[in-house]
């Protein structure tokens, strides 16, 4: 597990064009809004907020890897989306990076999305074509969102490589962890946050049809 304070940039040409939803689902401090959930009452929306934080929105990224854009907020209430901070040369990194491959792989049919932010610690680990070198030698098919600047790694006051969030599709940050480890609980959770998104659905499902 890796540490850092100092970010490293680059050129950002080399990355596909930074583009957002242009949907504002955000409160005033960067943070996902729940309320936009059909079916988050104000009491459970509090309950909620005793418990778990909110999840930043990602910010101004670099670029993007196998994705033209990504952001959480187009995902906010229909996907369970987990997010990895990572940077390619760190070796806990390259032994957790499969797993998150396999979740990507075994649950994005399901509700799942996956979105890499990685962060540099030194110089080489922010050109953009040693990035996509290792994208490429490690089929990462999932969205990664080139973090440079470190502005994503500074809304979730990140300090370590690897760490992973699980964000329901409430806008809740509810779990996370740090370093390598944890992957049959980060599978457990990612089933029940899906299991949850299913009920969400068929209760804004069942809302439409009496609305009609």
């Amino acid at each position: 597990m890796r540490s850092s304070d100092a970010p490293a940039a680059t050129d950002s040409s080399a990355f596909a064009p930074t583009t957002t939803s242009g949907v504002d689902v955000t409160d005033e401090n960067g943070s996902l809004r729940a309320e936009r959930l059909y079916d988050e009452t104000p009491d459970r929306i509090e309950q909620k907020r005793e418990s778990y934080p909110r999840a930043p929105e990602l910010q101004e990224p670099t670029g993007f890897i196998n994705t033209n854009s990504t952001s959480l907020s187009q995902h906010l209430g229909e996907k369970v989306i987990l997010v990895e901070f990572w940077t390619f040369g760190c070796y806990n990194c390259q032994n957790t990076h499969p797993y998150i491959q396999n979740y990507w792989r075994t649950y994005r049919d399901d509700g799942l999305v996956v979105i890499g932010v990685h962060y540099p610690e030194f110089d080489y680990e922010a050109e953009p074509s040693n990035i996509k070198e290792y994208v490429a030698e490690t089929n990462t098919t999932y969205p990664i969102v080139v973090d440079n600047e470190g502005e994503s790694w500074d809304a979730y006051d990140q300090r370590y490589w690897p760490t992973r969030y699980l964000i329901g599709v409430d806008g809740f940050i509810r779990y996370d962890h740090i370093g390598e480890g944890g992957y049959n609980e980060t599978e457990q959770k990612i089933q029940a946050l899906l299991a949850e998104r299913d009920r969400v659905q068929q209760q804004r499902n069942a809302t439409t049809a009496e609305a009609n």
